[in-house]
């Protein structure tokens, strides 16, 4: 096995989709790494790029219209993006597995949702567990009990059908979990208890795992590393201390802005001015610079350069120091 701190690696990532006749620059030079048992939260607002990143690494985007225009993603040393769809569909399922944002449109709702876990061992896991016994086995890990497994999605709630996707995706004991906004439509204690399941199997299994989010408390209750994704690209990285204490880049700290703190008396939240930028007509240099209050000419000139804070983590604004002096 390759270096623990590399087991899944992406390169310079770049993807685009077509519409209408136009280029959507959907993913835009991204990096990353992910340990073993370690997971990576991708934050952002809708439409920055992060589900086209993991469906990048899995390699389940659209056929027409789409295409990964250049990078590399290496899972424990192999380059996913240069291997055969024969050898894929070996790696999904057994080494890689995505747990999808909306249960409802993930289960098929007219098949018994332990045949559905059933059905994932049976293709992916080359005879090593019983379908029906595994299927049996990873429903009450999930907390649901195995006398459930001849009903049929309706008969569960939005919580224990969340909790039948993640059954699927952990079925196969993957080595990586790519987890799409797993608890979007779940209430607050529901969404705790799931948050909770998906830390100790990741905790059981040894998984690795990249959670994509735009809710900062998910990311502070089950991730060890952060990226913040804006406009495709990665405008801060570093670990969820760095990130939470030290919050450097104008668009992360907009981001905390947004945060309710219940030890003030304030009666307005502070959102982040603007809107995200036209993914078809990108600006030249700093994507965030029509929305930042730092912004000078300098930011409009070219791609902006990643530079170490103090405390060591990467953040890619040129005027780290005049955010910082301006008090977050």
């Amino acid at each position: 096995m390759s270096n623990n701190q590399e087991f899944l690696e992406v390169k310079n990532l770049v993807v685009e989709y077509k519409s209408d006749g136009q280029i959507v620059h959907a993913v835009n030079g991204v990096n990353l790494k992910l340990g073993k048992g370690r997971t990576l939260g991708l934050v952002g607002e809708t439409g920055a790029g992060k589900t086209t990143i993991a469906k990048s690494i899995l390699r389940i985007l659209p056929d027409v219209g789409c295409k990964i225009r250049g990078g590399e993603v290496h899972l424990d040393g192999k380059d996913l993006l240069k291997i055969s769809e024969n050898e894929m569909r070996k790696i999904r399922g057994n080494n890689i597995s995505m747990i999808f944002q909306d249960p409802m449109t993930a289960l098929n709702p007219v098949m018994r949702v332990g045949d559905q876990i059933a059905e994932v061992v049976r293709l992916h896991n080359d005879g090593h567990y019983d379908p029906r016994k595994r299927a049996e086995e990873m429903l009450e890990i999930v907390g649901i009990p195995a006398e459930r497994y001849m009903e049929y999605p309706h008969q569960f709630s939005g919580g224990m059908k969340q909790r039948v996707v993640i059954a699927i995706a952990l079925a196969c004991n993957p080595d990586l979990l790519l987890a799409d906004e797993p608890t979007t439509a779940l209430d607050v204690t529901i969404q705790a208890q799931v948050l909770d399941l998906i830390k100790d199997l990741r905790e059981k299994y040894n998984t690795a795992m990249l959670l994509i989010t735009h809710d900062m408390g998910v990311v502070a209750q089950v991730c060890d590393e952060v990226a913040v994704i804006y406009a495709g690209t990665i405008v801060e990285y570093g670990t969820k201390e760095q990130i939470f204490d030290h919050p450097t880049h104008p668009y992360t700290i907009g981001l905390f802005g947004a945060i309710p703190d219940m030890n003030e008396d304030e009666e307005w939240l502070h959102p982040i001015d603007g809107l995200p930028p036209d993914p078809t007509n990108l600006p030249k240099g700093c994507p965030f610079a029509p929305r930042c209050k730092y912004a000078t000419a300098e930011c409009e000139k070219g791609p902006i350069q990643t530079y170490k804070t103090a405390d060591g983590h990467d953040c890619a604004c040129c005027h780290i120091a005049d955010v910082v002096k301006g008090g977050k």
